[in-house]
């Protein structure tokens, strides 16, 4: 490190290296939040197959997002010890409030793009959260109806001759099983 006008600089090798952890962090939540629109498309269509794919490419990504961010954390933090400055590994911002001007702006450009990338990740995955819950909620009340038309009048969801009938109880069974 260096001191420019009283300040903790940053060289510009260790800006480069944290510009390049902070581009391949966003790189690796938009990813993730690619697959959190798809997500949200399988559940609305019931797409269950997709959804299970989905599943397996969150299961391969994340712990690569997970990584990507201890790596940009371990290196401020590894900034601040050098600076002798207290930060917290996470803070990459309070770490540029000791930085130049010109590493400011080049770090802080990148740091605005990631945060945007988490930001919409975040929302999309409250959105998938709530869609999830919706859905759960609407299997277990369809299956209440189910239960309640076949325990309680089997006689009214089907015909004598194992035939649905034109209008099960509730309207709910239309269609032979």
């Amino acid at each position: 490190m260096h001191t420019t006008n009283g300040r903790i600089g940053i060289s510009a090798d260790e800006c480069r290296l944290l510009t390049s952890l902070l581009e391949i962090e966003d790189k690796n939540y938009r990813r993730l939040l690619r697959l959190a629109w798809r997500q949200n498309s399988y559940m609305k269509r019931q797409d269950v197959d997709r959804l299970d794919a989905n599943a397996r490419d969150w299961a391969q990504h994340l712990p690569v997002a997970d990584q990507s961010r201890i790596a940009r954390e371990r290196h401020v933090a590894q900034l601040a010890l050098k600076a002798g400055i207290n930060v917290p590994p996470g803070r990459v911002s309070d770490l540029l409030d000791y930085a130049d001007p010109m590493t400011k702006r080049e770090v802080g450009a990148v740091m605005h793009h990631l945060r945007q990338t988490a930001g919409k990740l975040a929302r999309q995955n409250e959105l998938n959260r709530n869609l999830a819950e919706f859905c759960l909620d609407l299997a277990q009340e369809e299956s209440k109806i189910f239960k309640r038309c076949v325990l309680e009048d089997p006689a009214g969801c089907y015909g004598g001759d194992a035939k649905a009938a034109s209008r099960g109880p509730s309207g709910f069974l239309v269609k032979q099983a």
